[in-house]
């Protein structure tokens, strides 16, 4: 049964004067961020409709109705009311954040508005440029005066032109208004990752608003990749989920105390201009600036700047060797509390972070256990050393030192991995054994080897002694196996700078081995100096996990093949045969064995970089088969085979975890016409719109697929019915940007069938529920979408 959209709209006609006046609209703030440098520059205001029946309404459902009623005054007026004393109750605790709000056309045309603004400041002793107005350009600029935007300037209030791209007077608002911040629609931002044009499109907005005095703002920045490419073009800020989502006020506090933002004001976005970064300019500088951000992003620059100190601070003593050689022990066995105790710390603090994961988490707990049982080994050192004045060997240290091996190597085991068939298992487990077995080797002939040739006999300091190597081939073997296998998205960072001080570490035992051999060793030697780094790099890891944002509950689409597969493997095969060369050319005349020698090792090195450069090649064609495999040529979405696989991976993950998911089936109405009228081609570029028109109104972890003729479907995890049903209001009304075979807009309208999965048993009884709610609005008339309910409800494309 399908009740029609009217009954919906009136309900919430009814009901919005009421919930305007009793407090249900609310003011929910999204972060403005400065892309080069990462700083919450400012707050958007963002109106919600708190509904006791529907939950949280986005503004699309109730900004039409304000409308229609005559009420956008008076929500305007709600809205900034509200903003300003959030402003100001945030000031009072050390949160100066600049704030924008969003006015309609009417009140661009009141000559009374500047006025009630100026009353809101006064009366919450709020200064003028912490407040932007943010004017669509669909307002025109004939309909503003210019004595409109003098009360402003006098205010100090500024002026941001929203909504860029999506009208036709764009440049017309641009030139004509006093203009102090352009932001780009997220319909020009969302494609510059994947489409040249759009690129330029941004590229040149950017450098004309530049030109101009106008700082640029984009929205829509939901993907690393935008967030990039926005900042490579030279763009000034971003908005959107990938940075912030719209947040209540306690939230967004909340977030910027988590972001350990500095308690100081941030400056207004114009009036009290932001500093120009060095890191927003371009050339070698801007470049290196870039750089440098990226790299201290992930973990913080007041934890970079503190590790940093700590190894400043040791090689100084090092070198220096304060307090006289009668301390050094103590002095060097104290200096590893610090990083070693505040690695443990935060690695358990990830490992109390259930987003993560259970796996995930697991792993952490392990690795944090790994930490502590090091640093219960250093302080058993340092009671042997500096209060029991003794250099037994072995002692109870070595237990907590050789315990970490296991441990941390269970904790590599314990993270996550994405499935493998089996050839890629073979693949890495052989990877693994090369590299691994390359790195025995060194091993061996570094440390090993000589231990067991020093040492005819064998009794417990022996087995201590070999321990440590073996302790190294151990960690060696746990991180070539977590490097090959994968891990979650939310963890690469992390453990990629967790392997690089594990490699340090190996690299400290080596060192070690080797010093131990030929001479006794004390606490606070050289040595400890690769351990100190590696420890600090451990703790800095930790950092960096705990400032990971929380890992997107959905099942990403496969990807594509590595095009260049890893070098690791063939360095391992290199390193060892150079390591060869080395030793053979001091044991091995350069007689006819020698030359056959030299030849193989030559022969085994040209063949390993043939191979390298035939896998990259097999690599490249891969990707591209798996591309035509899997993505249809017409539309730059999934095909129906590739879109079926993907969906069933997050059908299953969204009823393993309870999440909801909603199936929208989108059908052109009337498109065999479309054919008839305009021919073909045209028929061709309608299809190719529609499927531009639905990646521009998609998330990047939704999935998109064409299902089959002029039928487009997605897939969208994680959201309520009522934001399914906003985005099938946007995409019934598609933008005609095709033209017919007369040169006129061919304008078409598109029919959308929404299902949750919450009752269907499988991926097919989900996708029959959307296609039967899509057959009911094309039997209303098209251009509309209907809801598959035991009640199913419809739309009206007012609502869009």
């Amino acid at each position: 049964m399908a009740v029609e959209a009217e009954d919906l709209a009136a309900r919430l006609k009814a009901e919005f004067p009421h919930a305007l006046r009793s407090g249900q609209v609310v003011a929910y703030f999204q972060p403005e961020v400065e892309l080069s440098s990462g700083r919450v520059v400012a707050a958007e205001s963002l109106a919600r409709w708190e509904h006791p029946e529907f939950g949280t309404l986005p503004p699309a459902l109730f900004t039409p109705i304000a409308g229609q009623l005559g009420l956008m005054g008076e929500l305007t007026r709600l809205m900034l009311r509200l903003s300003l004393v959030q402003h100001r109750d945030w000031a009072a605790v050390g949160w100066v954040v600049p704030i924008s709000v969003n006015v309609g056309p009417d009140c661009v045309t009141d000559p009374g508005f500047p006025a009630v603004i100026a009353e809101f400041l006064r009366a919450e002793r709020v200064p003028g440029p912490m407040l932007a107005l943010e004017v669509s350009e669909q307002t025109g600029t004939a309909a503003a005066s210019s004595s409109f935007f003098a009360q402003l300037a006098e205010l100090g209030v500024r002026v941001a032109l929203d909504d860029f791209g999506t009208g036709f007077a764009s440049l017309e608002s641009l030139g004509g208004w006093p203009v102090n911040e352009l932001k780009l629609d997220m319909s020009l931002v969302r494609p510059i990752a994947s489409n040249p044009s759009f690129r330029t499109i941004v590229r040149t907005t950017v450098d004309l608003a530049h030109q101009l005095g106008v700082k640029v703002v984009a929205e829509g920045v939901e993907s690393e990749a935008v967030r990039s490419e926005l900042q490579a073009l030279g763009c000034d800020f971003g908005q959107g989920f990938l940075l912030g989502r719209p947040m209540t006020p306690g939230a967004f506090a909340d977030w910027l105390r988590e972001r350990e933002q500095p308690r100081r004001p941030i400056p207004a976005q114009a009036g009290a201009p932001v500093p120009e970064m060095t890191s927003g300019g371009r050339g070698p500088l801007g470049r290196a600036a870039r750089w440098l951000h990226r790299v201290t992003d992930p973990v913080g620059a007041r934890t970079l700047v503190a590790a940093a100190a700590i190894m400043v601070v040791y090689g100084l003593w090092q070198v220096f060797r304060w307090g006289g050689h009668q301390h050094q022990a103590l002095i060097g066995d104290l200096a590893f509390f610090l990083p070693n105790a505040a690695g443990g710390y935060c690695a358990w603090r990830v490992s109390r972070r259930t987003d993560l994961g259970r796996a995930t988490v697991r792993a952490w707990r392990l690795l944090s256990i790994a930490i502590w049982l090091y640093l219960l080994g250093d302080a058993i050192q340092l009671i042997y050393e500096v209060v029991l004045h003794q250099r037994p060997d072995p002692t109870w240290a070595d237990a907590g030192y050789l315990a970490f091996y296991p441990v941390a190597c269970a904790g590599f085991f314990a993270f996550p991995s994405p499935p493998r068939t089996k050839p890629e298992r073979w693949r890495s487990l052989l990877d693994s054994g090369t590299v691994f077995v390359a790195g025995a080797t060194f091993l061996w002939y570094v440390a090993l080897g000589p231990a067991v040739a020093s040492r005819p006999g064998f009794d417990l300091p022996d087995l201590v002694i070999f321990a440590y190597p073996i302790g190294d081939l151990l960690l060696l073997f746990g991180l070539l196996s977590l490097l090959w296998r994968g891990v979650p998205p939310a963890s690469v960072t992390p453990l990629r700078i967790f392997a690089t001080g594990m490699l340090v570490f190996i690299v400290a035992d080596v060192t070690y081995d080797y010093t131990t051999i030929h001479a006794p060793y004390n606490g606070g030697d050289p040595v400890d100096t690769l351990w100190m780094l590696a420890l600090t790099i451990l703790w800095v890891a930790a950092v960096c996990q705990l400032r990971v944002g929380q890992a997107p509950g959905y099942v990403a689409p496969p990807r594509p093949a590595a095009a260049h597969p890893s070098a690791l493997p063939y360095l391992a095969v290199a390193g060892s045969y150079l390591l060869l060369t080395v030793v053979g050319l001091h044991r091995v005349d350069f007689d006819s064995l020698g030359g056959v020698l030299l030849g193989a090792v030559l022969l085994t090195c040209l063949v390993s970089v043939r191979q390298f450069a035939a896998l990259r090649d097999y690599g490249r064609l891969a990707v591209r088969y798996q591309q035509l495999a899997s993505i249809d040529g017409m539309t730059g979405l999934y095909n129906r085979r590739h879109f079926m696989e993907v969906a069933e991976g997050a059908f299953a993950h969204a009823q393993r975890l309870g999440q909801p998911l909603f199936a929208l089936m989108i059908d052109v109405d009337d498109f065999k016409q479309i054919n008839d009228v305009h021919g073909h081609a045209v028929g061709d570029r309608v299809l190719a719109d529609l499927a531009q028109t639905c990646r521009e109104h998609v998330r990047p972890e939704d999935v998109a697929g064409r299902y089959g003729g002029d039928e487009f479907i997605i897939m969208v995890p994680g959201i309520t019915s009522l934001r399914a049903i906003q985005i099938a209001a946007r995409l019934t009304g598609p933008p005609a940007r095709v033209a017919g075979s007369d040169g006129n807009p061919v304008t078409f309208s598109v029919s959308v069938g929404i299902a949750e999965c919450g009752p269907c048993r499988d991926l097919p009884t989900l996708l029959a529920h959307a296609d039967r709610a899509m057959y009911e609005a094309k039997r209303a008339g098209g251009g509309c979408w209907r809801l598959f309910e035991d009640t199913e409800q419809a739309a009206d494309p007012a609502l869009a």
